[in-house]
């Protein structure tokens, strides 16, 4: 399978793919084979297909598994929230009414 930069030179490799064909291609081609790789499997194909370094970065970054801390994740996200908390806006006369 090629790879992005192969298969869609003209995609920045720092821009997401979002729409199109770098979607189509990456999202629903390349990345499940991609997954499906062992780490030096992976080393293999870029290698073998001369990946460019952003590419390489890129890869690394996006689309390479990558271990999140769920726990400490958690609690900087309820840390903003308290943090950042806004009161919800006040109810107009019609929201209170009751539909019949």
């Amino acid at each position: 399978m090629p790879p992005p930069w192969a298969a869609v030179p003209d995609l920045d490799p720092w821009l997401p793919a979002t729409q199109g064909l770098p979607e189509w291609y990456i999202g629903l081609n390349w990345l499940p084979f991609w997954q499906t790789l062992t780490p030096d499997a992976k080393a293999d194909y870029l290698e073998r297909w001369d990946a460019p370094d952003e590419w390489r970065e890129v890869i690394a970054d996006r689309y390479d598994e990558q271990k999140i801390d769920w726990e400490a994740d958690a609690s900087a996200q309820d840390e903003w929230r308290r943090a950042n908390m806004i009161d919800p806006p006040p109810r107009r006369w019609w929201q209170w009414r009751r539909l019949r």
